[in-house]
């Protein structure tokens, strides 16, 4: 493979993305032509819309308005939004014709696949869980306070407050849509449940002075130039808004995910819902951005399970384990040098290796790109209101601005199941060359729609999930696995996702029980019991997500090769990865279509 230029120096790697996502930002800069430039301004007037109608969303991208205001969830603004994506669609196909365009007709194609999925996706409002142990509401109003409201003045510390004093809206929302799909015998998942109402109790159980948004506000009110007396009053005023509004409403959220657990008698996939195996081919189309079925899912799955045993099995061989691959993992699961100590000393420990890890990854930039953009990445423990429920890592955006790092959150309420080994390929997932590399590319590109930067937990998860599991396997070519030990960890973490596959289908599709999801994973992954059941449930709160982090890595490896045997000498990975990257989130069938047109030029005399 050829490659082209020097490395770039790391001091553009602790810059922060300084790229604002304003009007004037993120209208498209293109050389094309008319039409071009009449879909680019289409495109951001239907993104200001629906940042008015997500003031939850400009928080996190780090914008000025709204910042005193939750998103409307009732059912009204519901069908308004549907009536608008319909409205949107007519438009689109009314006014604009793609055969006119010409540096836009990728984003043409993202829009109307979005908008007609979005459509779609309204149909099964019932089938779908309002909120889960990874994204729902109960989590995203403590991380939206915490990690993306800023206090730099005192608007914004009143603004803050009023978020406290008129959090009960969008709870009883919640709950008038949890009634809704109650009424209609939709009920989530009995093992589910506990899960959801253990997050809530965190945030208002205990002491009001321990509070983690009272800790949080008076952090940030601490920076304000203002009185002691002046701090004592907002102060007092934002404890008030917390014992008066948001913990009853907490409760009340408890209170009816604890009359569902009185109804909730299943652990059961999709399937047994009613049209259960046409919603379940939605999931998957929806995740995927494919029309795979469930049964080639599950086939899929098996092969490359099978495949990836094959090569664990060749690391334990080197590494003098003579003993089964079972047993070898029994040996990973046990062996205390793997592990750290489960006390404060520990968890420092486990977090500078992560934070060590994260820094060598930024090193190697310029191996991946050609032009690398500016970036800020911090390693960061969960918060513990949110640590017993959610993955042991993941990625959050920070703010287009810069003013609030990207953060990769690490989970260690149980250091018992955390490895010095999977450690690397979680963080080159979450990280570089992963998440946080695939966000520094699209923020840095005002080339691309504002519309289309925004993550959303259910948009293009293929393409957003399986280039971070492509990174794992990247960061192996480019050696940053320290040992065998740590690529054997690599691998269990591509298992793992081979595994999802068996499990999300098994269960939503070949009517798996819950204990036979879990005892699977034992059988064929080195995690833990309380792990696997914990990964079983997020495939019964969250049908088919799991499926698009396999499915989008094998299409990218698919892509390269062929891209590869098309160019050959000429073929240069960082500028294949600058084209799958360039373009932001897209589905699969764009991505390939836009990886061939990349090749077609190359080709050309």
């Amino acid at each position: 493979m050829k490659r082209c230029g020097s490395k770039q120096s790391v001091k553009v790697l602790i810059v922060a993305v300084c790229i604002a996502l304003q009007s004037a930002c993120s209208v498209q800069q293109s050389t094309g032509n008319s039409a071009d430039k009449h879909f680019s301004e289409y495109l951001e007037n239907i993104y200001q819309r629906r940042l008015a109608a997500n003031p939850q969303l400009a928080t996190q991208l780090g914008l000025q308005q709204y910042k005193n205001q939750w998103n409307d969830l009732s059912n009204q603004r519901f069908e308004q939004d549907i009536r608008q994506h319909w409205h949107d669609l007519n438009y689109l196909h009314s006014n604009f014709n793609i055969n006119e365009l010409d540096n836009t007709r990728l984003h043409y194609q993202v829009f109307e696949a979005g908008l007609k999925l979005r459509i779609e996706r309204a149909s099964w409002r019932y089938h779908l869980n309002p909120i889960n142990q990874i994204v729902g509401l109960h989590l995203q109003i403590p991380g939206l306070l915490t990690s993306y409201h800023q206090i730099n003045d005192l608007t914004d510390a009143h603004a803050y407050i009023t978020r406290l004093q008129t959090v009960g809206k969008p709870i009883d929302q919640m709950i008038e849509q949890l009634n809704r799909r109650l009424s209609k015998n939709f009920i989530i998942g009995k093992s589910v449940l506990p899960r959801l109402i253990g997050a809530a109790q965190n945030l208002v159980q205990g002491d009001i002075e321990a509070n983690i948004l009272l800790v949080d506000f008076r952090r940030k009110l601490a920076k304000l130039p203002i009185s002691a007396n002046a701090k004592t009053k907002l102060i007092k005023t934002a404890q008030q808004a917390i014992e008066q509004q948001l913990i009853p409403a907490y409760q009340r959220l408890i209170a009816a995910l604890q009359a569902q657990m009185l109804r909730a008698n299943s652990n059961e996939g999709v399937w047994q819902l009613p049209d259960g195996r046409h919603f379940y081919q939605f999931l998957l189309r929806q995740y995927t951005t494919t029309d795979i079925t469930a049964d080639e899912v599950h086939a899929l799955g098996l092969q490359e399970v099978k495949r990836i045993h094959a090569q664990m099995i060749e690391i334990k061989n080197r590494l003098g384990f003579s003993g089964t691959l079972k047993a070898f993992f029994a040996h990973l699961k046990t062996a205390p040098e793997f592990y750290y100590a489960n006390s404060a000393q520990g968890r420092s420990q486990y977090l500078q290796e992560a934070d060590d890890i994260v820094k060598q990854a930024m090193l190697m930039v310029g191996d991946i790109l050609p032009s690398p953009p500016n970036s800020n990445l911090q390693v960061k423990r969960l918060e513990a209101y949110r640590e017993k429920s959610a993955p042991v890592g993941f990625y959050e955006a920070g703010s287009a601005d810069g003013s609030v790092a990207a953060t990769i959150y690490l989970g260690m309420y149980d250091m018992a199941g955390l490895s010095s080994f999977d450690l690397p390929a979680l963080l080159y997932h979450e990280g570089v060359p992963g998440h946080h590399l695939q966000q520094a590319v699209m923020q840095a590109n005002p080339y691309i729609p504002s519309l289309n930067k925004p993550y959303i937990w259910w948009s293009n998860t293929a393409f957003t999930e399986g280039w971070a599991l492509y990174a794992e396997y990247l960061a192996w070519e480019l050696g940053l696995y320290q040992d065998s030990y740590a690529n054997f960890g690599r691998l269990a973490g591509e298992l793992w996702r081979a595994c999802r596959l068996v499990v999300d289908s098994g269960l939503h599709a070949k009517r798996w029980s819950r204990q036979q999801a879990i005892d699977y994973l034992s059988e064929n992954t080195a995690s833990s019991k309380e792990n696997n059941a914990r990964a079983v449930d997020r495939y019964l709160a969250v049908p088919g997500q799991a499926t698009a982090f396999k499915i989008g890595m094998m299409k990218i490896l698919e892509l390269r090769q062929t891209a590869s045997d098309r160019l050959g000498e000429s073929f240069d990975i960082r500028e294949f990865h600058q084209q799958v990257l360039n373009n932001g989130a897209v589905p699969l069938n764009v991505l390939e279509q836009q990886i061939n047109n990349w090749v077609a030029e190359q080709l050309k005399p």
